[in-house]
């Protein structure tokens, strides 16, 4: 199997050959152009040098024969073949076979006599074909003796370059092999590293998917990948978490569907074989059938809430008037209110504006605020009611004096597994889904709820609504 660390292996290594070979490349090519460049001008100083020297020895009495020791002189100077043309076509070189010369047989010779004559300095790279194998750097300058002008060509051998420049290009090839060696090996070491970190990950990944959530990776580093085991371990923790909440919601469910369920089979069985008697078989049909309500109740609550945290609820938002609503909702409250003997404050914004939602929805909400409210009152307690109309949005609190909660507690109290547990010794009635729907329908609403805790207070929980589309305002 090809593992990420042979890849990377391989993908650097493949891309240091590359860069390697084409910086080798262009180094030599460099190279190449600026020995050539510099040998080029180093000639053409020293034939402006000979040309000074020349013109303020022998400006007068200035013979062929001397011309010829001149350029002897020049050879032995520069180190290179030297010819010299005049313009009526006479040659002198340092050479004495200048009858065998025939220009046709030297690439681009005459073209280059014609351009120095007319003044130009040339330089080019040529071979001589029959005559040398290796490359010649032949220089063009225009010599000028008084008022006369010759065209000189100075014929340097390029293998003194070449040597030269082979040396420098095995200097740098050494260079960049060390560096290039040094630069795999610790390309070899991180990658291996990363490689043995990820097959890590990968590992702890299995065994998590085996149910062992409590599997954590041990990575100290400061990039990408110890972000990754940082979010790794965090989603751990969390499966955990909601694993043992999984547990706890199960046993929690277990045991409210079992004791209704108990009831009912335990009163249904007591009528049918005549232990209850007939006279009392009433009263305890409307146990049954209180159970049976109860039933029917949690099990619409958990559909419900997987209907809405799966995305499916449709929401019908019209406008509608909340503080009705609201008020709506009391009445269904009035008979605990009295029993256990609650004040109850309602301060209900004066300001007529109307609320735009899902009415069903925000009355649930309500109710089951109101009913968790009522629930954990103390006696002789209070309930304040209150909205109020800020910034676009219609905010509503509904409080209750009694216990505070804890941070953690407050933390855990949207968590439906949680609340079930709490609320059955408290409320038989009580499915203990209440406020894990409430934040669902809220949430659906893209809106706001808030759960406060201390002494002054007891618990609050604020919420906000959106306000009407068009207010009568506008619309008039």
């Amino acid at each position: 199997m090809k593992t990420i660390f042979h890849k990377f292996a391989f993908v650097y290594i493949l891309i240091f050959l590359i860069s390697f070979i084409l910086i080798i490349i262009g180094v030599r090519s460099v190279l190449d152009y600026y020995f050539v460049s510099n040998e080029t001008e180093l000639i053409l100083e020293r034939a402006h040098n000979f040309e000074e020297l020349v013109n303020s020895r022998y400006i007068t009495g200035f013979s062929l024969d001397l011309f010829q020791e001149q350029i002897i002189l020049l050879d032995g100077y520069t180190g290179a073949n030297i010819w010299m043309f005049t313009e009526e076509g006479a040659f002198y070189t340092t050479s004495n076979s200048t009858s065998d010369m025939n220009l046709a047989d030297y690439p681009n010779l005459i073209d280059d006599i014609h351009s120095v004559f007319q003044g130009n300095e040339i330089s080019r790279e040529v071979i001589y074909e029959g005559i040398s194998a290796d490359r010649i750097l032949r220089v063009g300058y225009p010599f000028h003796i008084g008022d006369k002008i010759y065209a000189m060509f100075i014929n340097v051998p390029m293998p003194e370059l070449e040597d030269t420049i082979s040396k420098v290009s095995v200097i740098i090839f050494i260079s960049l092999s060390i560096s290039g060696l040094l630069a795999v090996v610790l390309i070899f070491m991180i990658t291996r590293r990363m490689g043995h970190e990820i097959k890590v990950i990968n590992d702890a990944a299995k065994f998590i998917a085996q149910g062992n959530f409590e599997k954590k990776i041990i990575i100290n580093r400061k990039d990408e990948l110890g972000e990754l085991a940082q979010s790794f371990n965090a989603m751990a923790d969390e499966l955990n978490k909601q694993e043992n909440t999984k547990r706890m919601f199960i046993s929690s469910l277990s045991h409210d569907l079992r004791t209704p369920l108990t009831t009912i089979k335990g009163y249904t069985h007591g009528m049918l074989d005549g232990t209850i008697d007939s006279d009392k078989q009433e009263r305890y049909l409307k146990i049954v059938s209180s159970e049976s309500d109860r039933l029917i109740k949690m099990i619409n609550d958990l559909l419900d809430l997987s209907k809405m945290e799966s995305g499916a609820l449709i929401l019908n938002r019209t406008d509608f008037d909340l503080n009705e609503v609201i008020v709506n909702v009391l009445d269904s409250f009035e008979q605990k209110i009295v029993d256990k003997r609650i004040k109850l404050t309602i301060d209900l914004t004066g300001e007529k504006v109307l609320a735009h939602g899902d009415m069903a929805s925000i009355q649930r909400v309500v109710y089951n605020l109101m009913d968790n409210a009522t629930k954990f009152v103390n006696e002789d307690g209070s309930i304040s009611i209150r909205t109020e109309f800020k910034n676009d949005k219609i905010y509503v609190g509904i409080s209750n004096t009694g216990n505070v909660l804890s941070p953690k507690e407050l933390s855990m109290i949207w968590d439906r597994f949680t609340k079930l547990d709490k609320s059955r010794g408290l409320e038989k009635k009580s499915s203990g889904l209440g406020l894990s729907i409430v934040k669902e329908i809220i949430r659906a609403h893209n809106e706001k709820i808030e759960v406060y805790s201390n002494e002054e207070i007891g618990v609050a929980f604020i919420f906000t609504v959106a306000t009407q589309i068009f207010k009568k305002s506008e619309q008039s």
